[in-house]
């Protein structure tokens, strides 16, 4: 071989190497980015079902009681919202859901944090307000958060992940029909 062949030759091999490379590159950031939703979309799937879950319970305590309308005054205190004296830890109506956090694993054994806010809110067209008073609207916030470190479920700033949360937010409302 002379010296244009084996310049051809290295070049080519440079070239190969080149690709091999890239290819592999490539390859690897699919797999994160498949990763990456594969756990936000399980992180989703159990929102989900916590929120059907949440939307199942009574509004109030006082509206087990479905015999007669309920006065603001009958529902639970807006700073009292959580667990009463006589539910002994055991969720009856959607006020107790205040402040609790669940932990549910995904079909991927991922443990994923759920955290439980309710409020009393009004609504005024597409406004829904948080208030400090009894109303006949509470609004129920679910936020998802995985535990682990670094974590599965983040956002990219600066080549840094940051932690992400999941945030879906309903309003359950009292209605009496008589």
């Amino acid at each position: 071989m002379n010296t244009g062949q084996s310049l051809l030759t290295l070049g080519a091999l440079m070239l190969i190497t080149i690709t091999i490379l890239n290819f592999n590159r490539t390859m690897n950031n699919i797999d994160s980015t498949l990763d990456y939703n594969r756990f936000r979309l399980e992180a989703l799937s159990v929102m989900t079902s916590h929120v059907e879950q949440a939307s199942q319970y009574f509004f109030d305590e006082a509206s087990t009681d479905t015999t007669s309308q309920k006065l603001l005054t009958d529902f639970a205190n807006p700073n009292q919202l959580g667990f009463e004296a006589n539910d002994s830890s055991e969720v009856d109506d959607l006020d107790d859901l205040n402040g609790v956090v669940v932990s549910d694993t995904g079909r991927s054994g991922v443990i994923y944090n759920v955290l439980y806010e309710v409020d009393y809110v009004t609504l005024s067209g597409n406004t829904v307000t948080k208030v400090a008073s009894r109303q006949y609207h509470k609004q129920v916030t679910l936020k998802v958060y995985d535990t682990y470190d670094p974590p599965l479920i983040f956002t990219e700033q600066s080549g840094t992940k940051l932690r992400d949360t999941l945030n879906v937010s309903f309003v359950i409302s009292y209605w009496f029909y008589n």
